[in-house]
């Protein structure tokens, strides 16, 4: 049941960004957001690092091309977005 609590809170979490991206698309072109600030937000949040890789996993089984276009988003470098997505997957 614990698993499923946070799976739904990821799930959430993912539900949350989508909407921003799908009525925001121009906001890719305009730097608010870094990696690096939203690593801060989710540490700050209680999120560790078995966390973060678990929900970067659950955005790229449920949604490929929104996980992309949020690194994106984040100004991630493409070789970096590349490892991101590649451990996702595995």
């Amino acid at each position: 049941m614990e698993i499923d609590a946070e799976i739904e809170t990821l799930r959430g979490h993912q539900r949350a960004i989508l909407r921003l991206l799908e009525r925001s698309r121009s906001l890719r072109r305009i730097q608010m957001i870094t990696k690096d600030k939203w690593v801060e937000v989710m540490r700050a949040a209680g999120f560790t690092e078995d966390h973060m890789h678990r929900w970067h996993k659950e955005f790229e089984k449920a949604a490929p091309a929104e996980h992309q276009e949020f690194l994106e988003f984040l100004h991630v470098p493409s070789d970096e977005i590349a490892k991101i997505r590649e451990w996702s997957r595995a």
